[in-house]
């Protein structure tokens, strides 16, 4: 077998075999294969696409390179346990994960059994213009993200769940073929996408899974048609390996609830769960998603809407808020020094109230231009080296469809930097803007494919 032979295969639109697959995978890691080789094969694939034969396949090949979650044979066999997880392919202010697994939690331990659903998750950074769940959890001071995996297991034991990061052991090739696609023009590709995100889940040993795949101006599939294809790939493969899986697609035009930065979307986070003060948009996102996970998590035996009623009651009294605290605590976050940091921000931190340049409808809060700015904030890397800084972000005010008044404060940055403030203006300027004509903007709902 030849590399060459296998790359011309893909290039004249030929299926390859789990054999090749396995053939390129092993040898690339080996470094028999050279970083030329695959990219070659990557960029045939890119334009020739696969079957979903060979998408299952390669997703296999990838995710068994490195090592999957160990689960008792015991617990297995009496079936107590569902491991469950979720996926949301990145947008700005998405701080959905932090909330869901202390509510799903609580949910189960409340109406289903404490031992029904469990929540292994293994999250990642930041990418581009998007925020990373790691990054958020990490301005909590002292949460360590990097856990092996018998620690993470110890967690899953003690409270039936953990976040944590990719490691060495976890779809090793993923790693090196995703770094390979970031210099070769091969990142949007719909079935490479799904393979990177699958290979890691199914690392996992998952029962169950939900995926967010977002669609809009913030997203990496900006049509709804590329976020429908996206969907059915991820379904695909999760269905063909044994997992239950349901997509949302969701939009992502606007940054998602109130705040947009790493602290502050913490901070969102804990209001949230609190029972407090709730943006619209993120509170629904969260319900839709949580009762999919609650169905699932409970074998379908409870109808969706049960589960949503039971979310909203929990949301409501805020009985998940001290899991959400736990979340942190459990992993070396110091929660309490967290609290105190709210207290005492923005301190150092310099803040500019973004005016509404006329009275009327907010029309666009353009999510792409908010994470971009972001990231010019140091909110977000631009290279792998950089350091975050986690406080800067975005404060709202107002979201799109809200009347506002000349003058009226549209949200507030938080930044570090005074020569920055000129750059802000003209990215706000661009991002913001207000229609004097009446919008009759309708409630978008989250689209649910089975």
């Amino acid at each position: 077998m030849q590399a060459k032979e296998i790359i011309i295969k893909k290039r004249q639109g030929e299926a390859n075999s789990k054999q090749e697959f396995i053939f390129l995978i092993e040898g690339f890691l080996r470094g028999e294969i050279k970083d030329y080789q695959l990219a070659s094969w990557l960029m045939a694939v890119f334009l020739k696409g696969m079957t979903e034969v060979e998408l299952s396949q390669w997703t296999e090949v990838m995710w068994r390179s490195g090592v999957t979650l160990p689960r008792s044979k015991e617990s297995l066999a009496a079936k107590e346990k569902y491991w469950l997880d979720k996926h949301s392919t990145g947008g700005v202010g998405d701080k959905t994960s932090l909330i869901l697994i202390p509510l799903v939690k609580t949910i189960s331990e409340k109406y289903l059994g404490k031992a029904q659903i469990e929540i292994p998750m293994v999250s990642g950074r930041g990418l581009g213009h998007t925020g990373g769940t790691l990054d958020k959890l990490e301005s909590v001071l002292g949460f360590q993200t990097r856990i092996e995996i018998p620690a993470a297991m110890e967690l899953m034991q003690n409270q039936g769940f953990f976040m944590m990061g990719q490691t060495d052991a976890i779809a090793p090739a993923d790693r090196l073929i995703y770094s390979l696609r970031d210099v070769t023009g091969t990142i949007e590709s719909i079935p490479l996408i799904v393979s990177s995100i699958m290979s890691k889940k199914l690392s996992e040993n998952l029962n169950g899974i939900i995926f967010d795949v977002k669609t809009g101006l913030g997203a990496f599939m900006p049509t709804p048609t590329e976020a429908k294809l996206l969907a059915e790939g991820l379904l695909s493969v999760a269905k063909n390996q044994g997992l239950d899986a349901v997509a949302l697609i969701s939009r992502m035009d606007e940054p998602l609830g109130k705040k947009a930065g790493n602290f502050l979307e913490i901070e969102e986070s804990a209001d949230f769960l609190k029972g407090l003060r709730r943006d619209s948009a993120l509170e629904a996102l969260v319900v839709e998603t949580a009762s999919w996970m609650i169905f699932l998590g409970a074998r379908k035996k409870i109808s969706v809407n049960a589960a949503k009623e039971w979310c909203r009651e929990i949301i409501e009294t805020g009985e998940a808020y001290p899991l959400f605290r736990k979340m942190f605590e459990s992993q070396g976050g110091d929660f309490t020094g967290f609290e105190a940091a709210r207290e005492l921000f923005p301190g150092k931190y310099l803040t500019y109230d973004f005016p509404a340049e006329k009275t009327g409808q907010i029309s666009l809060m353009h999510a792409r231009d908010f994470g971009v700015l972001l990231v010019e904030l140091g909110g977000g890397r631009k290279t792998t080296e950089c350091q975050i800084d986690n406080k800067v972000g975005f404060e709202f005010f107002k979201k799109v469809g809200d009347s506002v008044v000349q003058g009226d404060p549209l949200l507030r940055v938080y930044y570090r930097d005074p020569k920055e403030l000129n750059e802000i203006k003209a990215v706000l300027e661009r991002a913001v803007k207000i229609s004097t004509n009446e919008l009759g903007l309708k409630k978008i709902e989250s689209v649910v494919m089975e």
